[in-house]
C-alpha cells in the first residue's frame, strides 16, 4: 500500500514538471531559474613539510591541492590545538598563491625547549576546513660552538656561551651592528679590542638573557634591544688568568643575527599641528583606542636625514631611545609645544605606537615653520691700540639684535689654502666660521650688545703675519650676519745679541729612540741660506738649523725650483730642508721656532698653567714631491686600556734650548706637561721629534717618522787649526803673482747623512 502511495506520488510530479515546461512564457519575461542539483563538497587536501630546524628558528612548508587561505600556529607542548577551525580563530592566517603553497621561516624559538607546530588549509565559500596537521618541533641541540643563540624577540634576547675547555675566564657581550661599525670607522676598534674594553668577564659556561638590555663592563654603555635590528655576540676567551685581561684577534667569536621584526600594531594615532611660527608650533597627538603607549619625537630634517641615512630602523630607534626612559612616551592625547625652532625649515613627528601586545606602527607626519619676521643681526668690529703690536692686536666688538654667535680667529694662509683646496669651491666664509668658531660666552655676549662694546685681546700671536677674525652672530629666530675683520701683526723689534754670531757654525748632534738607538748626524746653524731668508730669520730673530737624521737628503730652494717642486721662489725658500728653528729673545733666552698661543688653561691637578700652540701657516721641515715633514714634540702614548694599540704621537711645542759657552754646546730639552685623555689626566714627556704629515695639524694620514726618547744634544764640531811649520828665509829675487779674476759666489751649506 505505501509502495503504491509513493508511486502515485511520483506520477503527479512527473505529470506537473512536463506541464509547466510546456507552459507559454509572456514576452520580455525570463524564466523562473531552477535549483541546481546539490553538488558534493569535497574538503581540501593540505600538507606540511619542517624544511630547517635549530635552536632559534624553523622553516616549514604548506601546500594545498585547492585554492582558498590557510592558517599556521607554533604554542608550547603543553599547549594544543584541537581542530582547523580554532587555529583559523586564532592562528596566523594567509591567502595562498596561484602555486598554493606557503613557506615561511619563524625565528622566535628558544633553545632547550619543545614546540608544536599546527597547520590547516580550507576553501572558502562556503569554508570547507583540511583536517589539522601537527609536528612536534624539539630545540634540545649540544653546545656545539661558544656562543650559540638561544632566544631573540622583539626585545629580549638570549645566549649560550661554552666557556673552551683551555680557558680560565672568558668575555662577552652583545653590541649593535651599526654601532660597531661607526666606532670602527671613527677609531679603528676591532672586535677583541672593543670586547677587552667593555666586554662582561666570566669564568664558566652560562647563559645570559637580555630583556630589553644588557649594560657593558662598567654599566655604563647599554645595548638596548629592539626589533628587526642587527645585532652582534661578541666571545673570547681571556689571554691572561683574570676576568679584566684582554681577548686576543684570533680568540675571538662573532655570531650575527637580526632580531624578528614585530608584528604590526592596527591602531593609529592622531597627528594635528597647529599654531605654527617662525619658532614654535604645537603638537597635539591623539591615540586610537587599543593604543597601550607610545613615544614621540619631532626632529628637524637635518637630524632625521642623518638617521635615516644608516636605515629606517635607526630612525625608529631613535624614537623609541632608551627603553628605560620615559621621557617622551605617553598613553593618552598629548600636547607638544615645540620652542627654539628654525625658521622656514622642514620637520618631522616621528611616533612609535604599541598595543598590548607590544606590536609596532611607525607613524611619520612633517610641517614647515614660518618664515623670519625679526631684524637682522648687525656686526662692528673697531681696532684699538696694542703695546707690542708684533704679538698682539686688540679689537672692540660691537654686536646689536644678537643672541649668540660664535668668533674664529686664524691666519690668512690657512684660511687661503682651505679655500683654494680642491673640491671647495663653493666653500663660504660663514661656513668656516661656523664650523671652525669659539661660542660666545655669555660675558662676551652681554658686553659686545652693550653700549661700550666688549674690548678682545688677541695674545700669542706670530709677528709679521696676515690674520683673519671672523664674527657670526645670531639672532632669536636663527637669522646669522657674518662679518670679517683682517689685520696684519707688525714686524717684532730686532733682538742685539752676540748669540746670533757665537752659535751659527757646523755641529754634530745626538739624540735616542724610543728603542734606544743612538742617531747621530750633522746640522749646520746659519742665519739663512739665501738673501730672501736671512732677511726674513734676522726679522724674526731666527737662526736655522740644516739636518735632521730620519731626513739624510738635504734640498736647496734652488733645487726645489729645478726639480718642479716648488711653484716660485717664496715657495722654494719655504719648503727647501730638512730644517728647523732657534729663536733668541733679548734676554738672551733660546727657544726652538716660537709658535703662536692657540689656548691656555689652569690644571688645577698639578698646579701648572698649559699652553697649546698654533702652527698655522709654519715653515715645514721640509716639503717636496708630496712630501711634508715637520718638527713636532713627540712621545709615545702608553694607553691605560691594553686592548688599545699603543702608539707615538707629536705635538706643537716649544722647547727651552740650554746653552753651554765654554763647551760649546746646545741642549733641546724636552717638555714635561699635562695631557687630559681621560677624567684622570696624566703628565707626559715629549721630546724632539719629526712627523710626516700633509699640514702642521697632522690629522689623517700622518705618521710620526722619528720619536725622540732624549734631549737633542748639538756639540760644536773643533775647527781646524793651522799646524806651525819650520820656515828658513832664502835669498832670491821677488816674483809679481799674476793677477787673475775670480768670480767668488755665494756657496750652500753641505749637509753630511747619518
Amino acid at each position: 500500500m505505501t509502495r503504491r502511495f509513493l508511486n502515485i506520488l511520483g506520477t503527479l510530479a512527473a505529470l506537473s514538471f512536463a506541464a509547466s515546461a510546456c507552459k507559454e512564457v509572456p514576452e520580455n519575461q525570463e524564466p523562473e531559474p531552477q535549483p541546481e542539483p546539490d553538488k558534493e563538497v569535497v574538503a581540501p587536501v593540505a600538507t606540511m613539510k619542517v624544511d630547517a630546524l635549530d635552536r632559534t628558528s624553523v622553516t616549514f612548508t604548506v601546500k594545498s591541492d585547492s585554492d582558498g587561505d590557510y592558517a599556521w600556529a607554533i604554542v608550547p607542548a603543553d599547549q594544543t590545538i584541537e581542530s582547523a577551525e580554532d587555529l583559523f580563530e586564532s592562528g596566523k592566517t594567509g591567502m595562498f598563491g596561484a602555486e598554493k603553497t606557503f613557506s615561511t621561516t619563524y625565528n622566535e624559538l628558544e633553545g632547550g625547549k619543545t614546540y608544536n607546530l599546527y597547520a590547516a588549509v580550507r576553501k572558502i565559500n562556503p569554508y570547507v576546513y583540511s583536517e589539522l596537521l601537527s609536528e612536534t618541533l624539539s630545540t634540545e641541540f649540544e653546545y656545539e660552538d661558544m656562543i650559540t643563540l638561544e632566544k631573540a624577540s622583539a626585545t629580549s634576547v638570549s645566549y649560550h656561551i661554552e666557556m673552551p675547555e683551555d680557558a680560565v675566564a672568558y668575555r662577552h657581550m652583545i653590541m649593535d651592528y651599526n654601532d660597531f661599525l661607526y666606532f670602527q670607522a671613527l677609531v679603528g676598534v676591532t672586535h677583541s679590542s672593543y670586547l677587552s674594553a667593555f666586554g662582561l668577564g666570566a669564568d664558566e659556561s652560562a647563559t645570559y638573557v637580555c630583556d630589553w638590555v644588557q649594560y657593558d663592563g662598567w654599566d655604563n654603555y647599554p645595548t638596548y634591544i629592539y626589533s628587526d635590528t642587527k645585532y652582534l655576540i661578541l666571545a673570547g676567551k681571556s689571554a691572561g688568568t683574570t676576568l679584566d685581561d684582554a681577548v686576543l684577534d684570533e680568540d675571538v667569536k662573532v655570531l650575527e643575527f637580526t632580531t624578528p621584526k614585530a608584528e604590526e600594531c592596527p591602531y593609529e594615532v592622531d597627528v594635528e599641528v597647529s599654531d605654527i611660527t617662525s619658532l614654535t608650533a604645537k603638537v597635539t597627538l591623539t591615540p586610537e583606542e587599543g593604543i597601550d603607549r607610545y613615544r614621540a619625537l619631532v626632529m628637524s630634517e637635518t637630524d632625521y636625514q642623518s638617521f635615516l641615512f644608516e636605515g629606517e630602523e635607526m630612525v625608529r630607534r631613535a624614537v623609541i631611545g632608551p627603553w628605560d626612559d620615559t621621557s617622551n612616551e605617553y598613553k593618552t592625547s598629548a600636547d607638544l609645544v615645540m620652542t627654539g625652532l628654525m625658521p622656514n625649515s622642514r620637520y618631522y613627528v616621528c611616533i612609535m605606537a604599541f598595543d598590548k601586545d607590544m606590536r609596532e606602527l611607525y607613524i611619520e607626519e612633517t610641517f614647515y615653520t614660518a618664515e623670519p619676521s625679526g631684524p637682522a643681526p648687525e656686526v662692528v668690529v673697531e681696532k684699538m691700540d696694542v703695546e707690542e703690536p708684533w704679538s698682539s692686536h686688540a679689537v672692540n666688538l660691537k654686536l646689536e639684535n644678537a643672541v649668540g654667535g660664535v668668533m674664529m680667529l686664524r691666519t690668512r694662509y690657512v684660511v687661503d689654502e682651505v679655500l683654494n683646496a680642491p673640491g671647495n669651491e663653493d666653500l663660504t666664509m660663514d661656513v668656516i666660521i661656523r664650523n671652525n668658531g669659539d661660542p660666545m660666552s655669555e660675558a662676551v655676549l652681554s658686553s659686545a650688545t652693550s653700549d661700550e662694546g666688549c674690548k678682545l685681546l688677541f695674545d700669542g700671536l706670530s709677528s709679521n703675519t696676515d690674520y683673519v677674525f671672523g664674527v657670526m652672530a645670531t639672532n632669536n629666530e636663527h637669522v646669522s650676519t657674518y662679518h670679517l675683520y683682517e689685520f696684519k701683526t707688525g714686524v717684532e723689534p730686532v733682538v742685539e745679541s752676540t748669540l746670533f754670531k757665537d752659535l751659527q757654525g757646523e755641529y754634530t748632534a745626538v739624540i735616542t729612540d724610543l728603542d734606544g738607538v743612538e742617531h747621530t748626524f750633522d746640522v749646520t746653524i746659519t742665519d739663512g741660506v739665501n738673501d730672501a731668508t736671512r732677511e726674513a730669520y734676522a726679522a724674526e730673530n731666527l737662526l736655522v738649523c740644516l739636518g735632521f737624521d730620519p731626513i739624510s737628503q738635504y734640498y736647496s730652494p734652488q733645487d726645489l725650483l729645478d726639480n718642479g717642486w716648488a711653484a716660485d721662489e717664496a715657495e722654494a725658500n719655504r719648503n727647501y730642508g730638512p730644517k728647523w728653528f732657534l729663536e733668541i729673545d733679548k734676554k738672551d733666552n733660546i727657544t726652538t721656532y716660537k709658535h703662536a698661543v692657540a689656548s691656555t688653561f689652569y690644571d688645577s691637578v698639578n698646579m701648572v698653567e698649559i699652553i697649546d700652540y698654533s702652527a698655522e701657516g709654519e715653515d715645514p721641515m721640509l716639503s717636496y714631491n708630496g712630501n711634508t715633514y715637520w718638527f713636532k714634540g713627540t712621545f709615545w702614548r702608553d694607553f691605560s686600556n691594553p686592548s688599545r694599540e699603543d702608539q707615538a704621537m707629536a705635538t706643537t711645542l716649544i722647547h727651552e734650548v740650554d746653552y753651554d759657552a765654554e763647551a760649546k754646546v746646545l741642549t733641546v730639552n724636552p717638555v714635561t706637561h699635562y695631557k687630559s685623555w681621560s677624567a684622570k689626566g696624566q703628565m707626559i714627556t715629549e721630546y724632539p721629534g719629526v712627523e710626516k704629515a700633509a699640514d702642521w695639524s697632522g690629522g689623517s694620514g700622518s705618521e710620526v717618522v722619528f720619536c725622540g726618547n732624549s734631549a737633542l744634544v748639538l756639540t760644536r764640531k773643533a775647527e781646524a787649526q793651522q799646524q806651525a811649520v819650520m820656515f828658513s828665509p832664502a835669498m832670491k829675487p821677488l816674483s809679481v803673482p799674476v793677477m787673475r779674476q775670480v768670480d767668488v759666489r755665494e756657496t750652500r751649506p753641505v749637509i753630511r747623512g747619518r
